[in-house]
């Protein structure tokens, strides 16, 4: 609205067509054509003759006056009303009451306005100045005023929108919305706590430094206190940290931390909570946490499962006495249980490289779940080991890489030699003390061995190897003619095609020689020349394999890595029994079990064939289901063997389930696995609703305004009526006749006119 308008001066430019001697001698070549070339005079009369003259005289100087380009410019002053801006937040943290006398934030902020309300009045009355008055929480909305009162705000009731204060983006709206206006400051009463997901979440800082950079000041009042809800009784779970898969009946560790705010004196209990076959959650351990403010307590508690599946656990916190913010008591993800029965126990007497290879290629199967135990020969003092609490546990496949008999136990050798005569898998794998070297055909394991034992055959540490237990590399690995069809050694579709890979393998530097087979042993793998490098046998219900190499890890290293892989591999599949699968499996990989709202999430899919490697005819689709149960297709792309998505928009708290289907040409049966995750959107206003005078205070020198007391609302608003007028603008008016309609016109009038009367009276 403008106040005031004047106008302060009127002026006449000239822009000459060419330059002024050329219109200079334009003016002059018409006069001598005026003089010169009259009207005949004997013809007419004088009043008549002086009529043309006038006539294309007027003529002459409408074109003089055209070449000159004459632009009228009026230049006015007018005075603008300013316009203050007073932004009030509505969020829920307003609700917090730790006010005097236990007032809430918002019903100090609505007291303050009541008595700032004479100063506005006084303001607005002036005439320079009016008033936009808007809450905001995550979205902002104007207040009309009401029956005179500039500020009609009521009690403060929950909306759709209260959940979340967006204090930049407030602030660079409502700019924006006083765009054609000229603003004469922004005043912004809040506690301080921006709490906004995305999109909403532009920084405070920025938005008022972009008003203090178009010259409006702003002030800041602060509503709160710097402590929590009610002074700080609040009980929170703030982390937890849980691995992805756990094995059947193995103990899985759950840690987090939990918060203690005003509770001091007293404990609080923590309860890890877990998803059982019914789907409902009970409680599987507790802990007691001792209150500390402002100390994060790290806790860890277990649980071992004791069913196959996805589980859901929870950290949770019992709510505490006074406590307003409940929220934040409890976090929750999900873990996979799997089968544990394909467990392998690998004791190693030397740290080779070879050891490294194998355990991070079966480290790698997701399926397999590999405890290793180094047997330092150097320390055979301590010899023979105690292994009584690791045989305790369930293992389908023992692995003994180059290690001596006598770092073990008899009675844990027996103990491990009845569990493969029940069902286990046995593997020794090559090395200087192993086999006959070690002395494993005398000890407790002898029965099973595929090997006779050979006394004369022991190798002692303080000597020097004895190469007549070895045969020199290189060697190359080749499946037996007889018996070089079994699983372990599959390296393509058909036999024809593993031999193929097999001789193009690189050689092994070097082998154990095996001495004597048993009758039950049959050497599956052997040498150019015929001698046994892996050997197998069925033992009760168990298997056993005699590996003589130590040298595998050159086939990775010289790129063979995937035939690597797979040997080894089938070999633990071959031990545990597994090796006759046909189903593929299909697997689900989620970037995180729990995400914040608002934040995509990113998985992997693919279906995998029982030897290991990626099924590549198959298509597949995913879907996103809501805690609602609105299902949502999600896009997915190939990236090589495996594929990729993400899903987006993950507004709604609560558990999803991420659904991915296969489908093969040819194969009917679609296959279908899900995974669920959690989205975590806590009450953010709640969650630490402390006020940050800190902020508020950036706001204002952000802008060359002012940090103020609730009390000291008024003196903003007479601030403001005692600066000088700083609203005016000028604006300038331009007329340019020459090439307008009218100037033509009155050309044409002169022209024709003369002309006319020319004709009228006889001279044409």
């Amino acid at each position: 609205m403008i106040a005031v308008t004047s106008v302060q001066r009127v002026a006449v430019h000239f822009a000459p067509v060419g330059s002024w001697l050329l219109v200079a001698l334009v003016a002059i070549a018409l006069m001598a054509v005026l003089l010169a070339v009259p009207p005949d005079r004997s013809r007419v009369s004088g009043g008549r003759l002086l009529a043309l003259m006038l006539l294309r005289l007027g003529g002459f100087l409408a074109l003089v006056l055209c070449m000159l380009r004459p632009t009228f410019v009026s230049t006015r002053q007018a005075r603008q009303q300013g316009t203050v801006v007073v932004l009030a937040d509505a969020s829920k943290s307003m609700t917090v009451a730790d006010g005097p006398n236990g007032k809430t934030r918002w019903d100090e902020l609505t007291a303050a306005l009541k008595a700032a309300r004479p100063a506005a009045d006084a303001l607005v009355e002036s005439g320079d100045f009016d008033i936009a008055t808007y809450v905001f929480d995550r979205e902002l909305k104007p207040v009309a005023a009401a029956d005179g009162n500039l500020f009609p705000l009521s009690a403060w009731q929950a909306g759709k929108t209260s959940d979340q204060t967006a204090i930049g983006a407030a602030i660079a709206e409502a700019a924006r919305a006083g765009a054609s206006r000229q603003l004469a400051g922004v005043i912004v009463l809040s506690d301080g706590g921006q709490h906004a997901y995305p999109p909403r979440d532009e920084p405070p800082q920025t938005a008022a430094r972009a008003i203090g950079d178009a010259g409006v000041s702003l002030w800041s009042v602060t509503f709160g206190q710097q402590r929590g809800a009610g002074q700080g009784r609040d009980a929170a779970i703030v982390n937890l940290s849980v691995g992805d898969t756990v094995y059947l009946k193995n103990q899985l560790e759950v840690a987090g931390r939990v918060r203690l705010e005003g509770l001091a004196d007293r404990d609080a209990v923590v309860k890890l909570m877990a998803e059982n076959d019914a789907g409902t959650m009970e409680e599987v351990a507790r802990t007691t946490v001792k209150g500390a403010t402002e100390i994060e307590e790290p806790i860890r508690l277990t649980w071992t499962p004791q069913s196959l599946g996805e589980r859901k656990v929870s950290l949770v916190v019992e709510r505490q006495e006074g406590e307003v913010v409940v929220t934040n008591n409890e976090l929750s993800t999900f873990v996979e249980v799997v089968d544990g029965g394909l467990r392998v126990l690998y004791l190693e007497g030397s740290l080779r490289v070879e050891q490294r290879f194998v355990r991070r290629v079966l480290a790698a199967s997701p399926d397999m779940q590999v405890d290793f135990r180094w047997i330092d020969s150097g320390r055979r003092d301590a010899w023979p080991i105690d292994l009584s609490r690791q045989l305790s546990g369930d293992y389908n496949v023992f692995l003994i890489g180059d290690l001596d008999s006598a770092a073990l136990r008899r009675d844990d050798l027996q103990k491990i030699l009845r569990k493969v005569q029940a069902g286990a898998g046995i593997g020794l794998l090559g090395g200087f003390h192993a086999f006959e070297a070690g002395g494993w055909g005398s000890s407790a394991l002898a029965p099973a061995l595929p090997f006779e034992p050979d006394r004369l055959a022991r190798q002692a540490f303080d000597q020097p190897v004895r190469e007549s237990l070895h045969f020199k590399g290189p060697l190359q690995m080749l499946p037996d003619a007889r018996f070089g069809g079994v699983s372990i050694l599959r390296q393509g579709k058909s036999e024809q095609a593993s031999r193929a890979v097999w001789q193009s393998l690189p050689p092994l530097e070097g082998a154990n020689d095996l001495g004597r087979l048993v009758p039950a042993a049959k050497p599956l793998a052997v040498t150019a020349d015929g001698r046994p490098l892996l050997v197998g046998r069925e033992y009760g219900d168990g298997r056993v394999v005699a590996f003589a190499a130590d040298s595998t890890w050159r086939w990775a290293m010289q790129g063979a890595v995937e035939e690597h892989r797979r040997f080894w591999r089938q070999m633990v599949l071959w031990l545990a029994k597994q090796d006759d699968a046909d189903q593929d499996s299909l697997w689900i990989r989620l970037a995180q079990r729990r995400i914040s709202a608002g934040v995509p999430l990113v998985f992997d899919a693919g279906l995998t064939k029982p030897d290991g490697t990626a099924v590549t005819d198959v298509a597949v689709e995913a879907v996103a289901v809501s805690p609602t149960g609105q299902p949502r297709p999600v896009r997915i792309a190939r990236r090589g063997d495996t594929f990729t998505g993400t899903v987006a928009d993950l507004t709604d708290p609560g558990d999803w389930k991420l659904v991915v289907t296969t489908s093969r040409p040819g194969d009917p049966t679609p296959r279908e696995r899900a995974a669920r995750f959690t989205v975590v959107r806590q009450d953010l206003e709640l969650a630490n609703p402390r006020a940050n005078p800190l902020l508020m205070r950036q706001l204002a020198e952000a802008t060359g305004g002012g940090v103020r007391l609730p009390e000291e609302l008024p003196g903003i608003f007479d601030e403001i009526a005692k600066k000088p007028a700083a609203f005016e603008t000028t604006e300038e008016w331009s007329f340019a006749a020459w090439d307008k309609w009218p100037m033509f016109l009155l050309l044409a009038v002169f022209m024709c006119t003369e002309w006319f009367l020319r004709k009228r009276f006889g001279l044409v």
